[in-house]
């Protein structure tokens, strides 16, 4: 952690040459704490995120994401994009203070740190101006502070802090702002690799958006059907014949669905899953925008992440011997997949997931 922070700290330094010592503070307590100061209330947080984004000059070649270490990014308000839901934006910041268990201890040993890079003269503050400003700072309860007045001058802030596992949740909400709501049915489909937050995202998008979520990893291909020339196809390693025909036909019809969800680790079918008839419905998983189905989705979202990253969290996720199955029969066909059919190429929103 320590030298993940004294990276973001000289990122900032260099960032904003003319801040001062308390907007270093004021980021690591972000860092620490995140958005809790001012979205502890839902209703009061709205209404302070509406009066702000009145008053900013908006900035379309702004940064929408700016990190401040640990899992915390500040999310820009000048780089949201006009006729974004700013009920769904508020929405994720109250959960993300929610997701922020910070100490006054814990912040003690950043400010420690600090200290230490005053000595070593890696930060242009005086050593006894960060011993006195730390000090005062517990002192004072740890309260939130402000930006120094040169700061404000100078950058104009104007953002919130997030959770960064909300990252993709914010960009699929910009993505999908201009979505027709006025449609009696809407599909929105998230395809991407293993192991890239596609259903961490479906389901925080549907809890936002009211929606229903079809996981593909229920059709996944049947034993029987697992033959050679089955999975040299492209995009054959789902049953996608039976997706189609229970499911995606079914999806824009005003009736309920049924289907069965195939389990792979025991070979089965298991219990039967509905989708009530929702507004909008999300397709989620690996192979969700195979041309087999048409075009079918009103909004088609890829998820991607460096192969690095997916590696560590399949080993974390699913142990050293399912990554090696991942690694050597699963993602090879996932990648023939996306590469045959273009599937990046042809999305409407790329998220690179963190």
């Amino acid at each position: 952690m320590t030298n993940d922070l004294k990276q973001i700290i000289f990122e900032h330094l260099k960032k904003y040459p003319k801040q001062e010592l308390q907007d270093i503070l004021k980021m690591l307590y972000q860092n620490e704490f995140g958005p809790k100061h001012l979205a502890s209330n839902e209703i009061e947080s709205f209404k302070r995120l509406s009066k702000e984004i009145q008053s900013i000059t908006f900035d379309n070649s702004a940064e929408l994401f700016e990190d401040i270490g640990y899992n915390a990014l500040r999310l820009n308000l000048k780089a949201i994009p006009q006729g974004t839901d700013l009920n769904y934006i508020n929405k994720i910041i109250v959960k993300s203070a929610n997701d922020f268990c910070g100490t006054n201890e814990k912040l003690v040993i950043k400010f420690g740190l600090l200290v230490v890079m005053a000595e070593n003269k890696e930060i242009p503050f005086d050593i006894q101006k960060v011993r006195d400003e730390t000090n005062a700072f517990a002192r004072n309860g740890f309260k939130p502070i402000s930006h120094s007045e040169i700061y404000k001058e100078s950058y104009s802030p104007a953002y919130r802090v997030i959770s960064k596992k909300y990252k993709a949740l914010v960009e699929a909400v910009i993505g999908i702002r201009n979505l027709n709501t006025e449609k009696n049915h809407l599909v929105i489909s998230i395809d991407g690799g293993s192991a890239t937050g596609k259903t961490s995202l479906s389901e925080e998008l549907a809890f936002l958006l009211n929606a229903e979520v079809v996981h593909c990893d229920d059709f996944f291909l049947p034993q029987n059907m697992r033959t050679k020339e089955r999975l040299n196809e492209a995009g054959g390693n789902i049953h996608y014949e039976r997706l189609k025909t229970e499911v995606i036909d079914n999806l824009k019809k005003p009736k309920a669905v049924a289907y069965k969800a195939y389990d792979c680790a025991s070979g089965s079918f298991k219990e039967t899953r509905f989708l009530m008839n929702k507004k909008i419905v999300i397709v989620e998983g690996a192979y969700s925008s195979h041309p087999y189905f048409e075009n079918y989705a009103d909004f088609k979202i890829f998820l991607k992440t460096d192969p690095d990253i997916q590696k560590n969290r399949i080993l974390k996720r699913n142990g050293e011997e399912m990554l090696k199955r991942f690694t050597d029969e699963w993602i090879p066909l996932e990648n023939k997949y996306f590469n045959e059919f273009k599937t990046e190429e042809n999305s409407d929103l790329i998220i690179r997931s963190v």
